[in-house]
């Protein structure tokens, strides 16, 4: 790597390169050698403890290709076979009735519905200390698909939960027990474990800071005993080893290796973008297999271009900046490649901000932004705290210092994130009569809520949650939000109201 690549790379990072920030760590491999890694920024701001090569990260959907890899070990066991219906291994989990099969779950097309909004709609935080079981039984309560598998791909942390469950029942290990002693220690990776309890010490461990773009962090914690989709605890140094694997397989079977990199293929013939555990798509014509993770205010990327021997890898404890963007800057830099393509920047149309709610439009996940004026300024409500508009030189708006970029336009607001721009329509309360006033109970989460007119509209009220107004976009199209984690679509359907949120589709809650 030449010194101006590498500066160009720095570069990358500046955000984390002030005096007391949260930051990452970055390791850049090429050929079977380390050409680049550095470390930006504190691991713990209470204590000034910088990040090191020997720091440790929670890598949360980074784990799922250890999940798989768990899985296809059974495989070439003997023990299971990717084909088979999961009903084979917890037909006691399963109460629908559509067959799904190991390999659907590992590829994210069998329809499973996700188990965060299952959770939150059964009135469990994202903060409490879930347990596997609170996720078996979000698991036992579906009775319907969101869509018949192998038809769709739709991201679905349920099904490698799922993997585990199995993964376990075939061993008699528990899934932490069973990577450390086929994948961790055969590897080398002395410095990973799957974390199962919130409870566990982890030596060395990066705490969490939420980046608001306002100039403070905060304090985000994890305090959930899941593992599956999640909760590997690892450092660059370590993924390096499997990033290798997946370029000159050596100590993991090579059938494994190429069922991993192998996409799915719906049942319409396209392909989807998922392999197993792993993500793949073409960048500048190369073949690239990558996962990223963000949990809390970890966020990670691992990008591998097999073609290339290239393996990057990132891990930071901030949600300051995207690492899937930065690390294909990165891939672009080290093989000089043209630079990635940005969002559409929006020229026509328009506005001056303006103080109001704005709600996201189908086909989008349902998501709503708050602008606030004061004093002239104009500020944006975020999860813990406010953060003011900074004008850009082409029109927009951008959040603090984040990579978030406002365009207000007549009716509507482009909000440009780093990798998509989504439209939202101004939030208004429902016209009369959309949604009829009661109590629901929708039969899968087993949640309720109530439903009532008020001299402004109407809202919504769940136990645990307490009573958050319902908005309009315009399109026919309401909504209600208990905050970022728990926001869904709702629409009225004679006597019932069918709920649609990121991951799970199509859920009828009935009025009582």
């Amino acid at each position: 790597m030449t010194p101006a690549t590498e500066q160009l790379i720095d570069s990358l990072f500046r955000p984390w390169q002030k005096e007391l920030c949260p930051g990452v760590q970055v390791l850049i491999r090429q050929n079977g050698r380390d050409i680049y890694e550095k470390c930006f920024g504190f691991a713990n701001l209470e204590h000034r403890i910088p990040i090191t090569p020997s720091t440790v990260f929670h890598v949360a959907s980074i784990s799922k290709q250890f999940t798989v890899l768990s899985a296809l070990l059974l495989w070439k066991d003997g023990l299971l076979d990717p084909d088979q219906d999961i009903r084979d291994f917890a037909g006691d989990l399963i109460s629908f009735s559509e067959p799904v099969s190991i390999r659907q779950i590992m590829n994210n097309v069998s329809g499973l519905r996700d188990q965060w909004e299952l959770l939150f709609m059964r009135g469990i935080k994202i903060n409490d200390s879930i347990a596997m079981e609170d996720v078996n039984t979000s698991l036992k309560l579906q009775t319907h698909l969101n869509f018949p598998p192998q038809s769709a791909y739709l991201y679905s942390n349920m099904g490698f939960h799922l993997l585990a469950v199995i993964a376990e029942r075939l061993t008699g290990m528990t899934l932490p027990e069973f990577a450390a002693k086929r994948i961790f220690e055969p590897l080398g990776m002395t410095h990973t474990m799957i974390r199962s309890s919130c409870s566990q010490i982890i030596p060395n461990l990066a705490y969490s800071y939420q980046d608001e773009g306002n100039g403070s962090y905060y304090y985000n914690p994890l305090n959930y005993s899941l593992y599956g989709p999640t909760s590997v605890n690892t450092c660059a140094r370590d993924l390096r080893l499997m990033l290798d694997e997946y370029i000159h397989p050596q100590k993991i079977d090579s059938g494994i290796i190429e069922l991993m990199k192998k996409p799915a293929v719906l049942s319409d013939g396209s392909e989807a973008e998922y392999c197993g555990g792993l993500m793949t798509h073409q960048l500048h014509g190369l073949t690239v297999y990558e996962h990223g993770g963000a949990d809390a205010a970890y966020r990670g990327h691992v990008l591998c271009i097999p073609e290339k021997e290239l393996e990057i890898i990132m891990l930071s404890n901030s949600t300051s900046l995207l690492m899937s963007k930065l690390a294909k800057q990165a891939a672009c830099l080290v093989l000089e490649l043209p630079p990635c393509e940005e969002p559409e920047i929006p020229s026509e149309g328009l506005t001056e901000p303006r103080a109001g709610l704005f709600l996201s439009s189908r086909p989008d996940d349902p998501q709503f932004a708050e602008i606030l004026e004061r004093d002239g300024s104009f500020f944006m409500k975020r999860e813990y705290g406010e953060t003011k508009l900074i004008r850009t030189e082409h029109g927009g708006w951008q959040v603090g210092t984040l990579e978030e970029i406002l365009f207000f336009q007549e009716g509507q607001l482009q909000y440009r994130l780093p990798s998509r721009i989504i439209t939202m329509t101004e939030a208004a309360a429902p016209a009369p009569g959309t949604l009829i006033p009661g109590v629901y109970r929708e039969p899968e989460t087993s949640m309720e809520f109530s439903v009532e007119e008020t001299a402004h509209g109407c809202t919504v009220s769940m136990l645990r949650y307490g009573t958050a107004p319902v908005f309009s976009n315009g399109k026919g199209e309401t909504a209600f939000s208990f905050g970022p984690d728990f926001t869904m679509y709702m629409r009225q359907e004679g006597d019932r109201i069918i709920l649609d949120g990121y991951r799970v589709k199509n859920l009828a809650a009935v009025r009582q």
